[in-house]
């Protein structure tokens, strides 16, 4: 079952690459009209409003994605639900959950053009059950991904 769990766990990384070729091609489409921030912005509004929710596998669904501008901080914000919606759960399993998504984040040629500008990569779980409580939370800096 913990085996399965971190294959389910390890699914949020083609999250990762689609929102990640999602960005680029929008910023195909706009060109260099606008700042790498503003079209962060933009971008993470329009994959919310157009993808979300998504689910990544049987227990975790991409609830949305946006950025915060002062901290240049893409966020992805999850929830868990079923077996996996335990604090216990993820206490187990969050080093392989981090490791997984960090590796997911330096792998990803479509993060690339941030991950250059030095933005930070935040992602948080929250219960399905008690939506506010968050189970893990992560963010990654440019310390941690190069």
């Amino acid at each position: 079952m913990k085996r399965q769990m971190v294959r389910n766990m390890r699914r949020p990384i083609r999250t990762v690459m689609i929102v990640g070729l999602f960005l680029a091609g929008m910023w195909l489409m706009v060109g260099c009209q606008e700042s790498l921030p503003e079209r962060c912005q933009r971008e993470a509004r329009e994959y919310t409003k157009k993808k979300c929710p998504v689910p990544i596998n049987e227990v975790v669904t991409l609830d949305s994605l946006t950025f915060d501008s002062g901290t240049l901080t893409i966020h992805y914000h999850y929830t868990v639900k079923g077996h996996a919606d335990s604090e216990e759960v993820i206490e187990r399993s969050k080093e392989q959950l981090a490791s997984s998504l960090l590796a997911g984040l330096r792998n990803s040629t479509e993060m690339k053009v941030y991950m250059d500008a030095h933005y930070r990569f935040a992602y948080t779980y929250h219960s399905a059950t008690h939506p506010e409580t968050v189970l893990w939370e992560a963010v990654y800096t440019d310390k941690d991904y190069q």
